[in-house]
């Protein structure tokens, strides 16, 4: 099975754009051994069998299917497969900030699993790293607080995202609010975390995500793998 998206020409030009931009990526992709993306193809519509001629002139992205990466939490599951799955995820996005590339919009259903292992999807708002830009599409549930103050996308953003998708997998819980502006009150000023005391190891590496500024925020992914691999160190 496989997800075929397309954006056909000469309709809403801002989503177009925003796909010629994913298709740039991947194209970009093409020639390294990108192992967070899941296998994919880059069509003409055109080409392809009457179904798809029939949608009209255009490009489509090809992925292979696959399926959630942090699904439900057991309450029993060991701390050493959790942390394994972080692992995974860091993993990830660390290939994908050492090819030189912000996601720029992570969210949990980003991280899919396939063939095993951690893979990225949705790179409609990534951007090269150090690139500076005044679109600041994001999801104001996993923005980091230097965002809804305007600053540029980076890596720590990157980062902050991903410390939300986790302290809200590892607890099982959502975060909530009911507008933009609530968002931003809740990233900037009301940010708590809170653990079970079996997931305390790991409240080390969720507060180092989540740094309210991002100069105090874990610097890379390298450093999140650090602090990971430390917390054999940590439990009582």
């Amino acid at each position: 099975m496989y997800w075929l998206k397309f954006h056909l020409t000469n309709t809403n030009p801002i989503l177009q754009a925003a796909f010629q931009h994913e298709l740039s990526f991947y194209q970009s992709c093409s020639s390294d051994n990108a192992s967070f993306l899941i296998d994919h193809r880059i069509i003409s519509l055109a080409q392809q069998s009457s179904v798809l001629r029939d949608l009209g002139e255009g490009i489509g992205l090809v992925v292979l299917d696959s399926v959630p990466f942090f699904t439900d939490l057991n309450p029993c599951q060991p701390l050493e497969t959790i942390k394994q799955m972080i692992q995974q995820a860091l993993y990830a996005l660390g290939e994908l900030h050492q090819m030189g590339w912000i996601h720029g919009d992570l969210k949990v259903e980003h991280f899919r699993l396939y063939k095993n292992t951690c893979r990225l999807i949705d790179f409609e708002q990534s951007l090269q790293l150090h690139h500076e830009t005044h679109n600041l599409n994001a999801t104001p549930h996993y923005m980091a607080p230097e965002l809804f103050h305007g600053k540029n996308k980076s890596v720590q953003s990157d980062l902050y995202a991903l410390g939300i998708i986790l302290y809200e997998w590892l607890t099982q819980t959502k975060l909530r609010a009911n507008s933009y502006h609530d968002w931003a009150v809740l990233h900037c000023q009301q940010l708590q975390l809170q653990v079970s005391k079996q997931l305390e190891p790991f409240l080390p590496l969720l507060k180092g995500l989540t740094q309210k500024h991002s100069e105090q925020r874990l610097c890379s992914v390298l450093d999140a793998q650090v602090l990971l691999n430390d917390i054999n160190l940590l439990q009582k």
